[in-house]
């Protein structure tokens, strides 16, 4: 109904930051012996996990809608630096991704973004958030599957649905998150901090005609972007991140892991309840 949409739109989000937020607090305070600096760190990446997961997605209830991928889509052209120019639902500014091969049937994407509270706080500082994409079917390249590091959904579709090959590009992706909904996000991407508006418009028309609500769309400032090297923040989340976190501090950030299972299972049970109102 589409009372159960509102709730699953609107409740899903803030649902799982309260819980993982909620959560970090409740295993902060009952191990006093985390240093704070770690303790930070692990925050840090629970904020992350919560990023990934909730932020520039649009939840949905139902199936993820058919998007046709671009024919005979050359991943060449995908590779290299993308301005995002508009995404769905984010308030990150300076967005950006770049495309590397790693081999034949899979490449690497690295997200990055200057955070909306940092940037609030007029803290200098870059975020990237680095993920790999492979490619089932070399003959259909433009149909990949995702993997982000910090999502504890799984894989995403990604699919590439038009391009002119040079100047633009677009990404649909979406991932069932319940037997009931899905979470879906689409980019308009360009190899300029600008594209013209016509071609936006062709875009989203192309997106529409899958039956996607292009409403969801936001406009990204890419301008007073701070290079890395100048920043004195620089916030990597990649397979070494993890890593070091991961040896760094075991068994919190296991308990902590478990703490966010638990959250996905909570959100999931309150998105079924919703969807039967």
């Amino acid at each position: 109904s589409d009372r159960g949409r509102v709730a699953l739109t609107s409740l899903s989000p803030h649902l799982l930051n309260i819980f993982i937020l909620f959560s970090f607090s409740s295993i902060y305070h009952r191990r006093r012996e985390i240093p704070v600096m770690e303790a930070v760190m692990l925050l840090l990446v629970l904020v992350c996990v919560s990023a990934s997961t909730v932020s520039a997605h649009d939840w949905e209830l139902g199936s993820c809608s058919k998007v046709d991928p671009v024919p005979n889509f050359n991943t060449d052209n995908l590779l290299g630096q993308w301005y995002v120019i508009e995404q769905f639902d984010t308030t990150s500014t300076c967005l950006t991704l770049n495309y590397t091969r790693v081999s034949a049937t899979q490449l690497k994407v690295t997200k990055s973004r200057q955070l909306v509270l940092l940037d609030s706080l007029s803290i200098e500082h870059t975020n990237s958030y680095t993920g790999t994409l492979d490619i089932p079917d070399v003959n259909n390249a433009g149909k990949m599957l995702a993997k982000w590091l910090l999502n504890i959904i799984g894989e995403i579709d990604y699919v590439v649905f038009d391009t002119d090959g040079e100047t633009y590009a677009a990404i649909y992706d979406c991932q069932p998150v319940t037997t009931l909904g899905h979470r879906q996000s689409a980019a308009i991407l360009s190899r300029t901090p600008s594209l013209p508006a016509a071609t936006i418009v062709e875009i989203k028309q192309k997106l529409q005609n899958f039956n996607v609500n292009t409403n969801n769309f936001d406009k990204i400032n890419q301008r007073d972007c701070i290079r890395r090297g100048d920043s004195g923040l620089n916030i990597d989340i990649d397979e070494d991140t993890f890593k070091n976190l991961i040896s760094g501090a075991s068994e919190s950030f296991q308990t902590i892991a478990t703490q966010v299972r638990n959250v996905a299972r909570t959100v999931a049970n309150v998105t079924k309840q919703l969807g039967s109102l």
